[in-house]
């Protein structure tokens, strides 16, 4: 019943910010009610994601945070676990609130929520805006 969250420093530097992304991503899945989800955090730097934001989105402009749903048909052993796909955090300014934000926003999607329509962003917000209560205390 427990989730799993790995994380990976894609460049040496990012290493140290394992754990609390991990802790955070964790926090975050818990308030959320979640159980046995599996999600990927990536924490790269801004060339990184600019590249996968040209890639993926066509724009040419690093994101903060992108997140990509797990492949239809990929094949993955045996897990009571649930995947829910990849996040990728770019790692430049270490501002807590706002890493808590992105990664709320991030596992938020990789959960189906989005925002093309006005009223799914303003649900979208108001569910990040409880969140980060609750992970204040």
């Amino acid at each position: 019943k427990m989730n799993e969250v790995l994380v990976a420093g894609l460049n040496g530097k990012f290493g140290k910010f394992e754990k609390e992304v991990k802790t955070t991503a964790k926090k975050i899945l818990k308030v959320l009610k979640k159980d046995n989800v599996l999600v990927e955090i990536y924490l790269t730097d801004a060339s990184k994601m600019r590249f996968l934001s040209k890639k993926f989105r066509g724009k040419n402009k690093a994101a903060d945070i992108l997140s990509f749903v797990e492949p239809k048909n990929f094949v993955l052993p045996p897990s009571k676990t649930r995947k829910i796909g990849e996040i990728y955090l770019k790692q430049e300014a270490r501002d807590q609130r706002q890493e808590t934000r992105l990664l709320a926003h991030g596992i938020l999607h990789r959960l189906g929520y989005t925002h093309k329509k006005k009223s799914d962003t303003i649900q979208m917000e108001m569910i990040e805006r409880l969140l980060i209560e609750k992970l204040k205390n």
